[in-house]
Order: structure tokens, then sequence, then C-alpha cells
């Protein structure tokens, strides 16, 4: 990628229930940009894999079937409490791909090198203009390296639990504290495991624990962040 075509780009990389989708939503609406949801997209992937019973861990049948489908993404950040609308062939299925069965596999799903190469050559042309917010996993050390701010956030697994409860049941999902507990903890280790494009921070990320912090406080800090480097 062209590092002049991302002088505009925000990463935000973290686990699960660090508020990367929230936030980054809010800055996308405010900044005036594209918002990007990588994480949807391995969701989908996860799902095409479940529906059609192929292994986990079979890359080649899961990219074979999946090459087959038109993917179509709306990522509107109107709305910072709606899910990012995801389309396979036509069928709405953005509430299929956050069930708790997709949840528990997109992990093992999105460490196959194969499935990370595609979908990164996905979201690069997704944010080949320069003017995106991105979140998800690896979007500062992998997607776009060269953006302008790389933030990765984080937050204790309690304070990460409850909010990750608070937003299954405003989207009327039901699922106890020590399974959602249980699935974070078991996210967390393949996702900074795997081999292919670990959860870390990136290089010259800035790392913002968000435990005490209410979503308006890390929205300005990094707004602020955002524009001392655009006037630099």
């Amino acid at each position: 990628m062209n590092k002049e075509k991302n002088n505009s780009i925000i990463t935000i990389d973290g686990p699960a229930g660090s508020g990367k989708s929230t936030i980054a939503k809010i800055l996308a609406r405010e900044l005036g940009m594209n918002y990007i949801d990588t994480g949807a997209m391995y969701r989908a992937v996860t799902l095409v894999a479940l529906r059609n019973n192929i292994d986990l861990e079979d890359e080649v049948s899961i990219l074979e079937k999946t090459g087959g489908i038109n993917m179509e993404i709306e990522s509107s950040a109107s709305d910072e409490s709606s899910y990012t609308r995801i389309r396979l062939n036509g069928e709405d299925v953005t509430d299929k791909i956050r069930s708790p069965e997709v949840g528990a596999a997109v992990s093992i799903v999105s460490r196959l090198s194969g499935v990370r190469k595609y979908l990164v050559s996905i979201q690069r042309k997704l944010s080949s203009s320069g003017k995106a917010v991105l979140e998800g996993r690896d979007t500062g050390s992998v997607v776009c390296p060269h953006a302008l701010l790389k933030i990765f956030l984080t937050a204790n697994v309690g304070e990460r639990v409850k909010r990750r409860k608070l937003q299954l049941e405003q989207k009327n999902q039901v699922m106890d504290k020590k399974s959602i507990e249980d699935e974070i903890n078991s996210r967390d280790t393949i996702d900074s495991s795997r081999k292919d494009s670990p959860l870390m921070i990136p290089e010259d990320g800035i790392e913002i624990d968000t435990s005490d912090m209410s979503i308006d406080e890390v929205v300005k800090r990094i707004k602020k962040l955002y524009y001392d480097r655009t006037k630099a």
C-alpha cells in the first residue's frame, strides 16, 4: 500500500470487549470518515464454514466455499449501538454472525493464513481512499501499517465481560457471565498466540486502557491524538 494514501487512516485494535466497535464508529462519524469493521468479515466467513459443516481447520474448503459467495458489507457509522450489516448472497446475516456458535468458532477460522490474506486484501481495497477508521485485531499491524494513528484498546476482563453481556442484552441475546468470560479468555489465547497476524500492539501504536474511562473520554483522547498528528 502507498503510504501517502493512508495518511488519514486511524486503526483501532484490541481484544473482545475493549470498546473497539463503539469507539471506531463514533470517531468515523465525528471525523467524517468511512468505518470498516474487519471482525464482521471474519465472522461471516466463520458462518459460511459452520453452515456447510466444513472442518474449521480446512482452509482450502472454507476459501473455496467463501469465494463463491457474494459478501456485501454496509458499515454505517450513524449508530454505534448497531452491528455492521452483512449480507451473503443477498441474505442478511447480521444477527446470525453474532451468535454464540460463531463467537466460539471465529478465532479458529481467523487464524488460518489463507483466510487472513483473502480478507486483508478486501480490507485494503475498502480503505484505499485513505480516509477511514478500521477496527479489528490486526488493522494497525498488518492491514494498514502506515496508518496515521494506530490505537490499541484494552480493558480488564471483568469490564470486558460486563460490556459484552450488555451488548448482547441490547440485541435480545442471552449468555451468562461465565460463558462470556470463557469465550473471551479463549479468544484472547488463540488471537495472541496464532502464527499469522497475532493480536498485538502495532509498531508506533498507542495503548489505551479503557477500564475506567467513559466512551466520551476515550473518543476525546483519540481525537486529540489524531488532530495532533494532522497538524504535525
